[in-house]
């Protein structure tokens, strides 16, 4: 009997050390699971498959899609649809993995002249300068501004504001 009574803690005890260590790998495997993010317009083939060239005007279609993301007035009117899918994962920079830009092109009549869809392929890597222009003078910190009218008084005219 008494053989009996320490065999069972030592069996809760390894239950116990057993859950801990499931809930341990399940966590760090939690941890890397990648986090996706959806951004942008939300796609409906039903809705698309309702434009149609040549008839479909302008504001038809932005009463079948709604607003566009952005658009253009350069070489005619144009929306252009865009979504983005980006992925995260543990300690990785975001990355975009996938692009849809659907462009919908029109005509003088404001009717609907051609449609396209891009994706990340076909768009173009854009290099970002940051340059700044140095203003003329000098810069002063935070605290020379707070000094630099100590001692001045008056509107700083010709007789010295008395």
């Amino acid at each position: 009997m008494a053989m009996n009574e320490q065999a069972k803690p030592a069996r809760q005890s390894s239950t116990v050390r057993n859950l801990l260590m499931a809930g341990l790998i399940g966590g760090s495997l939690l941890a890397c699971a990648p986090i996706i993010d959806q951004r942008g317009y939300v796609f409906d083939d039903r809705l698309i498959e309702r434009l149609e060239i040549g008839k479909t005007n302008l504001d038809q279609t932005i009463a079948i899609l709604g607003s566009p993301s952005t658009t253009s007035e350069i070489n005619g009117k144009a929306f252009y649809y865009i979504h983005s899918r980006f992925v995260r994962e543990s300690y990785r920079a975001t990355k975009e993995v996938e692009r849809k830009v659907m462009a919908i092109y029109f005509d003088r009549q404001s009717n609907i002249r051609d449609m396209a869809v891009y994706g990340l392929d076909d768009g173009i890597i854009i290099e970002i300068v940051q340059r700044t222009t140095e203003s003329q003078g000098a810069e002063l910190s935070i605290i020379g501004q707070l000094f630099s009218n100590a001692g001045r008084f008056g509107d700083g005219g010709v007789d010295g504001g008395l």
